[in-house]
């Protein structure tokens, strides 16, 4: 157990760079959400991961990730010595630096109101008069609606809740109808109304605010070097290229339109039962994960950086010989070799549907995540072999903190849309086998 009082002789181990290098590696204390760290498609992600990983090799020290679920431990993990730094998507507070340093800011951004398009819309921050906003206790938002009460002069009902649930999760709550309002950071609402169209986020209530990383007040050579690295690269093409995957990548999306003659089901028929035909496979299954992917535009764009007509990821697409701008036979090739690879990794399923749909789930979510959901099934008296009613519940639960901070959950928090990519695409492929 960690003790919540900093110890002596850690600080003194753990406390600046020099040490940290006899240490042989970087923690980093992250919280499990898009914008710090997570895991999908089998690769680990999170824009604050992302920069710290590149910061990790620039002083040429591996990267050890620290996942942390009550926000409330942050500062004593840190002090502890138990980690170097925090990525939890912090907004610079004169309040906290007592309590641990800032660096240099990596990013700006303003706090947003989180609604539901179908509620009777808040259009200014006055509409806010006696309603109900979850917040996490004391957090930045927290602070921001009691300094708003007094601006506006009418009382706001600030609540948190129970088991301390990150911003991300409460933004799933009010797209879930289960709460009205929350506040988040403007960047982590936009890559959540992609996952959610219901929400409204259009209503700021702040100006920007700076985010940055946190730091022991004891590590001066640490966020020396920290804020040199964070000062070259936010201006670098590489910091750029990493905000559009996160923030931008719907704007990159090539706008194309994909013409298909009569009497098909794409452009691409042909190489879909040329490549599906070398494992046996029906090429309509093949086409319709294609088609849910991407349309069929081997020039889509997608999160995180997935590209083409499959929607590699940047990590794993070469690994298939799949780069971006490969041609679509290369592309299909990649998706055919990568679905019938996790096919076979399911071989414990012993209905052909049920397998087919954990292939499915996997493809989209990464295995891993899948893997969560059979062991909570089982936890929770369900059969781990069935995803319709089974497995498929458990997926829809790992973006619940009961469940993702279970010890039995290895990949943390899962809020993605694998219930629903299972029923689209299986659906498509029935549709057209004319079942």
């Amino acid at each position: 157990m960690v003790s919540c009082m900093p110890s002596k002789a850690k600080l003194q181990l753990h406390s600046d760079l020099n040490e940290i290098r006899k240490k042989g590696k970087l923690t980093v204390l992250f919280e499990n959400s898009s914008l710090s760290y997570f895991e999908y498609r089998g690769k680990k992600m999170g824009f604050e991961y992302e920069i710290l990983d590149s910061f990790s090799k620039h002083i040429g020290l591996p990267l050890e990730v620290k996942v942390i679920s009550d926000s409330k431990e942050f500062s004593s993990y840190l002090n502890d010595g138990e980690g170097d730094l925090i990525a939890a998507n912090l907004a610079v507070s004169l309040s906290q630096k007592e309590v641990f340093n800032y660096s240099v800011p990596y990013y700006f951004t303003h706090q947003v109101l989180i609604q539901r398009e179908s509620q009777e819309p808040i259009l200014e921050p006055l509409d806010l008069n006696n309603k109900t906003v979850h917040v996490r206790e004391n957090s930045a938002f927290s602070k921001r609606l009691h300094c708003l009460q007094e601006e506006i002069g009418d009382h706001i009902k600030v609540k948190s809740i129970k088991n301390d649930p990150i911003t991300e999760d409460l933004i799933e709550m009010v797209a879930n109808n289960q709460i009205d309002y929350t506040v988040a950071h403007e960047n982590l609402a936009r890559i959540s109304k992609e996952l959610h169209p219901n929400l409204n986020i259009k209503i700021s209530l702040s100006f920007k605010q700076k985010i940055a990383f946190g730091l022991r007040n004891s590590s001066p050579q640490l966020k020396k070097k920290l804020d040199e690295f964070l000062t070259k690269y936010c201006s670098s093409e590489e910091f750029k290229e990493l905000k559009k995957r996160y923030f931008d990548y719907l704007t990159e999306i090539p706008n194309e339109v994909i013409l298909i003659k009569r009497g098909q089901l794409s452009p691409f028929d042909a190489i879909f039962k040329k490549e599906a035909a070398k494992y046996g496979w029906d090429w309509r299954f093949l086409a319709a994960v294609a088609f849910k992917e991407s349309r069929f535009n081997p020039n889509a764009r997608g999160f995180g950086g997935a590209y083409g007509l499959m929607q590699f990821m940047p990590n794993t697409g070469p690994k298939y010989g799949v780069v971006p701008g490969s041609s679509p036979e290369t592309q299909i090739a990649g998706g055919m070799k990568l679905i019938n690879k996790i096919y076979t990794s399911w071989t414990d399923i012993p209905d052909k549907d049920q397998r087919l749909k954990f292939t499915l789930a996997s493809y989209n979510a990464g295995k891993g995540h899948i893997d969560d959901a059979q062991r909570l099934a089982a936890e929770y008296g369900l059969n781990p072999n069935i995803w319709d009613g089974n497995v498929a519940v458990m997926v829809q639960k790992l973006g619940v903190p009961e469940y993702y901070r279970s010890p039995i959950v290895r990949c943390g928090a899962y809020r993605g849309h694998a219930f629903s990519y299972v029923n689209s695409v299986f659906a498509k492929y029935k549709q057209w086998c004319g079942n």
